[in-house]
């Protein structure tokens, strides 16, 4: 791993706004590069979901990690129920896997990860 990629996901750490869902933490924040490796930092020291974001100019891209298990219990697969409503909402394109997924759009961070949460809410919310 380079220097800048470690930068990054050190920073996502000092960054992150941390959430408790019933027994879920989920991570949000933010990194100009890197958010995928940041997203798996952040899961690694123990978010059970976490999404990165990161901004140049207009367009928007959001990375989303999450530990199996919480896929598992939740029922909540990233790249259907996450990723793609977010990028319908942000005006571009998302999908991926169960635990791993990603987002291209417009708009600006804090908008498209409180959508994020919004979305994953209502998912937990609907167990």
């Amino acid at each position: 791993m380079d220097f800048s990629e470690r930068i990054a996901r050190m920073k996502a750490c000092r960054r992150a706004k941390l959430m408790k869902f019933g027994n879920w933490i989920i991570a949000l924040s933010y990194v100009s590069s890197y958010q995928a490796s940041a997203a798996r930092a952040l899961i690694d020291v123990g978010a059970h979901l976490a999404a990165i974001a990161g901004q140049k100019n207009e367009k928007i891209e959001i990375s989303m990690r999450c530990t199996r298990d919480f896929n598992q219990v939740t029922g909540i697969h990233l790249g259907r129920d996450v990723a793609k409503p977010l990028g319908e909402y942000l005006q571009g394109m998302g999908g991926g896997h169960a635990t791993a997924a990603g987002v291209n759009g417009i708009g600006n961070m804090e908008k498209g990860l409180k959508h994020c949460l919004q979305l994953v809410r209502e998912h937990l919310s609907n167990q």
